[in-house]
């Protein structure tokens, strides 16, 4: 072959590789990104839970700084009685069947 064909052969490969390369490229980062949203919408999510939890916790907090909760709280929970009272526990009708 001459030197002119071998050129006109080689040039055209040599822009198609280039070309698929690019292309390679630029679905990767296409891919990467896709996958980042994925990942961002998951954390945010994520975000939106903790946030509800800390404020919960937060509202449960303020409500543990009244005497009259904590009280209520030591007595449906825990048992806890006044001087001279007497707890009967009944049990569950459920838990029968």
């Amino acid at each position: 072959m001459t030197k002119k064909r071998l050129k006109k052969v080689y040039k055209p490969m040599a822009y198609i590789s280039i070309g698929c390369f690019l292309i390679y490229i630029l679905l990767s980062q296409a891919m990467s990104v896709f996958s980042r949203t994925a990942e961002i919408d998951k954390l945010e999510k994520e975000v939106a839970i903790v946030k509800k939890e800390k404020k919960d916790l937060q509202n449960e907090v303020s409500l543990l700084n009244d005497d009259d909760y904590v009280t209520r709280y030591a007595r449906e929970n825990y048992v806890f009685t006044k001087d001279g009272e007497q707890v009967v526990i009944l049990p569950d009708i459920d838990q029968e069947k």
